[in-house]
């Protein structure tokens, strides 16, 4: 039998107040948009991640995909770094790191931690979540000036040609995900008349919006598309109101959970190139399951995936996966990161 070991590294900070992002007991504006994150390179072979470095400041990691040889990016920059994602042919990473005036800003840098930059300078707008469009000549982002909402924007890749996607829808923008043809974005909108999120679907030029799920009253957030661009992942809430990840149809059908889980919280699901995997804001990278056929009731299906760490008394031994998990308490987040180890 093969015993798992866990390994849990904290960091505690105060939240200065929690919005109606999603919930006031579950998360705060802070976490709807900047969170520690995992994300595949285009070939599969490796993953980049942010954590704490020795001296407990956030930093971004590289690991082989199985989680181990993880190193520091960029041990010589003293700045904090969030939310990378790669750019298309793998070359560069796209990031956040925060100035001194506690501003979110899109950074850039080559995938050896070489020649670091600020994407786009003369804006003086936050900016979080950046997704780069599959033939890499733009960046999706979200962005926000004080005194306004959190909106989607578009810009070249080289941070020209800034454009509010969407400036006449009046919900607050999360987490956007390019379609892999290039030609959709999945989003997170928020209603503050309702308190409800949901994930939306709409044109890069910012026509024909939809709902995804318009008949489900669920929480939905960080949509993700799968490679083929047939699902989308997301996290909702279980009966025991923990976030799940969960996996639809891009029509809205076929709702099924990813796993089967009962304890901690999953957030933040990122599909492997191939499809067949999923790195999570949990403490696992899990097997995906196949499609529930399209047409059949938009419900929860009882079908879930694997985990990958699961004890089925085959795999390699030894090996670590990166994930992270986190709580929300009273004004206070705890960001928890986990290392799950297989020994025999």
């Amino acid at each position: 039998m093969q015993i798992i070991r866990i390994t849990t590294l904290l960091l505690v900070f105060t939240v200065m107040a929690l919005s109606q992002c999603v919930s006031a007991a579950v998360y705060d504006e802070y976490d709807c948009s900047i969170k520690p994150d995992g994300s595949f390179s285009p070939d599969g072979a490796r993953i980049v991640f942010a954590d704490f470095d020795a001296g407990g400041k956030d930093k971004l990691f590289i690991s082989k995909a199985d989680g181990t040889g993880a190193t520091v990016l960029m041990p010589d920059i003293q700045k904090k770094e969030f939310t990378p994602d790669w750019s298309h042919d793998g070359k560069k990473i796209f990031y956040i790191s925060f100035n001194k005036q506690g501003n979110g800003k899109i950074h850039v840098v080559d995938a050896d931690g070489t020649d670091a930059k600020e994407l786009m300078p003369d804006d003086s707008k936050k900016q979080w979540s950046p997704d780069i469009s599959p033939d890499g000549t733009k960046i999706a982002y979200i962005s926000r000036q004080l005194g306004s909402k959190e909106k989607l924007y578009i810009a070249n890749i080289d941070g020209t040609g800034a454009e509010e996607l969407m400036p006449d829808d009046s919900k607050k923008q999360f987490t956007p995900d390019f379609s892999p043809d290039g030609t959709k974005i999945a989003y997170h909108s928020f209603n503050v008349n309702n308190n409800l999120d949901k994930i939306f679907i709409v044109n890069v030029d910012g026509t024909g919006k939809r709902e995804l799920m318009p008949d489900i009253e669920e929480k939905q957030f960080s949509p993700s598309y799968s490679p083929d661009g047939t699902r989308i992942a997301y996290v909702s809430f279980n009966e025991d109101k923990l976030e799940r990840v969960y996996i639809v149809n891009v029509d809205g059908t076929g709702k099924l959970r990813l796993t089967t889980a009962t304890e901690g919280r999953e957030r933040d699901p990122h599909w492997s190139p191939d499809g067949t995997k999923m790195v999570y804001n949990g403490n696992t990278v899990v097997s995906v399951p196949p499609a529930v056929g399209a047409g059949s009731a938009a419900t929860d299906t009882g079908q879930s995936g694997t985990d990958a760490g699961a004890d089925t008394g085959a795999g390699d031994e030894g090996k670590s996966t990166p994930g992270f998990g986190w709580m929300v308490s009273t004004g206070v987040v705890l960001l928890v990161y986990l290392f799950t180890r297989r020994a025999s």
